[in-house]
């Protein structure tokens, strides 16, 4: 309906333009003027009818809306592997006459085509190529070449014969050889050391768990004879309880007599009288320096 009626009110403006050879502008009273015209060439009962058919809604319709909203999907013809001369040249007469002027230029299209794609592959492999060896990662702390020259030379420029160069890479090769050993051998020895390090906490934990066994079988054997000595203590108490009934009332315990002094036998020969004469005291006892030590009393 609205395309009708732009392309009636654009032929409108048109032919006032024309008629007008453009030297009037076309102002809001002439707007009507001129669209009135056109909507009435276009909304009509044909244009109409024409709409509703061609949105699905006289005569109904569904598909017409529906199928604008389906993927359609297409099959691509297969790539083609190997393109040269001859598969373009069998293809172009498969389609066309082969002694067409439409058939010649076709194939001279596509061959200078199939050439210039082939320059293309041949400079991005080149490409390709320079920027790898480009973008390769470069020992830029190269060290410099022990060259060594003689003694006796006093010339400003340094001339060096391969021979020269060939010793001093040579030399710089065993360098770098020394470093890698030098390397490998600090390596081997952190090894060692943490090798040696588990096996000494191995050890430790070995032996912390042999004390803990030791000290669990003295804590059972503790236990044991803990156990025996108070079953041997409470028969010897029900013993003594037995006992005591059938012995009676105790006697009451006697202070101990205390020890009477020694007689000695005092007279001549011939025989004489006894006399209880106490025996002495022993004499002090003295150090070597001379000082006298006091016997504690239990050993008197």
């Amino acid at each position: 309906m609205f395309k009708p009626l732009a392309a009636a009110y654009s032929l409108s403006l048109q032919h006032y333009l024309q008629a007008s050879h453009g030297l009037l502008a076309v102002r809001k009273d002439d707007f009507y003027r001129l669209f009135k015209p056109a909507w009435d060439s276009s909304f009509i009962k044909k244009h109409a009818l024409k709409a509703f058919k061609a949105t699905g809604i006289a005569p109904i319709d569904p598909e017409v809306v529906l199928k604008k909203f389906r993927k359609s999907t297409l099959t691509a013809p297969p790539p083609l592997v190997n393109v040269s001369r001859a598969t373009i040249t069998n293809l172009i007469n498969q389609a066309y006459d082969p002694s067409s002027i439409a058939a010649n230029n076709l194939s001279e299209i596509l061959l200078r085509l199939q050439a210039a794609k082939e320059i293309a592959e041949y400079e991005k492999d080149a490409l390709r190529a320079a920027l790898h060896v480009h973008q390769k990662p470069r020992n830029r702390h190269e060290p410099p070449l022990d060259l060594q020259q003689r003694k006796a030379f006093h010339s400003g420029a340094v001339w060096w014969s391969p021979c020269k160069l060939r010793e001093a890479r040579f030399r710089q090769l065993v360098k770098e050889k020394e470093k890698e050993k030098e390397l490998l051998d600090k390596i081997e020895l952190k090894e060692a050391k943490e090798n040696n390090r588990i096996y000494q906490l191995k050890i430790k934990e070995a032996a912390r768990a042999a004390r803990e066994e030791a000290k669990k079988v003295r804590d059972e054997a503790k236990a044991v004879k803990a156990a025996e000595l108070d079953a041997k203590r409470r028969d010897r108490d029900a013993a003594k309880a037995i006992q005591q009934p059938q012995s009676g009332k105790r006697k009451a315990s006697k202070p101990a007599a205390k020890q009477q002094p020694k007689k000695r036998r005092v007279g001549g020969a011939g025989g004489g009288t006894l006399a209880e004469v106490a025996a002495p005291a022993p004499p002090p006892t003295t150090t070597r320096r001379g000082r006298a030590v006091n016997t504690p009393a239990k050993y008197r």
